[in-house]
């Protein structure tokens, strides 16, 4: 993203909180959060290999045996008092993206668990009023570069089309498209922001699209897919799930043009309140966002030797690397120490 795009300060946002009702004698709803466990017995059951990730980057793939909750689902992070223990064939429970007021321990212990957080910044967009309301909260500046960079990608390469997929038929499209988009090993290996070549994957991909709950944003250059953006929807917000662009064309900021496509898509479609860009950093996350949320992803791990020692790794090289990058960023560096290892890398 160049640095000459700046945007106005919005205005203070409106706060929403998935929470489940329950009616009183009284008349009015009672707000009651769904409870850990309830929130457990509801998720998700699968072998998954789980990566812990810093500034962006996923390191320390591990694979578990783990139940997955729904992604903002809890509404604080839950305390290890609250589990007695986990089932036996359960390494890990895990409750991504909590709201986060307090500070929060990177490290807890429990009688029979052990809790490993990882707090981010999480980005959103308001989906309000029109898309052209929204863009006009950017300085002209900003919406200036913006578009002149889509009419260098357009000289450049000739005939440039976008495309929003929805349906079984437009998702296998999608599929195939964007996993012939050249990322460059820096996304690839490192971010990892490849659409995976895995049966499970595409199978969960096409339930999802023929329940309405998925959305492919694809860019082409002369039939050449150069950018996609892979999202998953629940019934009011819009979640990034995946996105990558061609590295070639970086100079022309192809993720960058197909986001503000997606989410001209979005506002015009009427059906979500909140676009969210989920974890990890971005500068055109920051720059597109209306307001920003401190969240936490939570693991409750099953106490064991193994996972004692995983959370405690975990844990010590995410404080360093913490305080390495509070250090970089101080001093002006973390721009230019990442530009330098993706010119290493692709």
């Amino acid at each position: 993203m160049p640095a000459e795009i700046r945007r106005h300060d919005a205005p203070a946002p409106r706060v929403f909180v998935p929470l489940s009702t329950v009616p009183v004698t009284v008349g009015v709803p009672h707000v009651l959060p769904p409870s850990p466990a309830a929130l457990a017995r509801s998720g998700q059951r699968k072998a998954i290999r789980l990566r812990f990730e810093s500034g962006g980057l996923k390191r320390f793939p591990v694979d578990l045996k783990a139940i997955s909750c729904q992604y903002g689902a809890a509404d604080r992070p839950p305390d290890v008092d609250e589990f007695d223990a986990l089932p036996r064939d359960i390494d890990v429970v895990l409750y991504p993206a909590c709201p986060v007021e307090d500070p929060l321990a990177r490290l807890s212990f429990g009688k029979n668990v052990i809790r490993y957080t990882r707090k981010f910044t999480n980005f959103v967009v308001d989906i309000e009023d029109s898309f052209e309301t929204y863009w006009s909260q950017f300085s002209s500046k900003s919406r200036w570069v913006l578009k002149s960079k889509a009419k260098k990608l357009s000289k450049f390469c000739g005939e440039v089309r976008y495309r929003e997929c929805k349906s079984v038929e437009e998702m296998e499209w999608f599929y195939e498209l964007a996993r012939k988009v050249e990322l460059g090993s820096f996304q690839e290996k490192v971010l990892q922001n490849r659409i995976p070549d895995d049966p499970l994957f595409h199978k969960e991909m096409l339930e999802l699209a023929a329940d309405g709950k998925v959305r492919g944003y694809l860019l082409l250059a002369k039939e050449k897919p150069i950018a996609y953006l892979y999202c998953i929807a629940t019934a009011q917000v819009l979640f990034h799930e995946l996105s990558g662009y061609d590295a070639v064309f970086g100079a022309y900021s192809p993720g960058v043009l197909l986001q503000q496509y997606a989410l001209q898509q979005v506002f015009g479609e009427g059906r979500f309140r909140i676009f969210d860009f989920s974890s990890g950093g971005g500068q055109h996350k920051e720059f597109f966002s209306t307001r920003r949320l401190e969240r936490a992803d939570v693991y409750i791990f099953r106490k064991t030797w193994r996972n004692l020692a995983i959370t405690s790794f975990v844990a010590g090289v995410g404080f360093v690397l913490s305080k390495l990058t509070a250090v970089v960023g101080r001093v002006g560096l973390e721009a230019r120490l990442r530009r330098m290892i993706r010119s290493v890398r692709q």
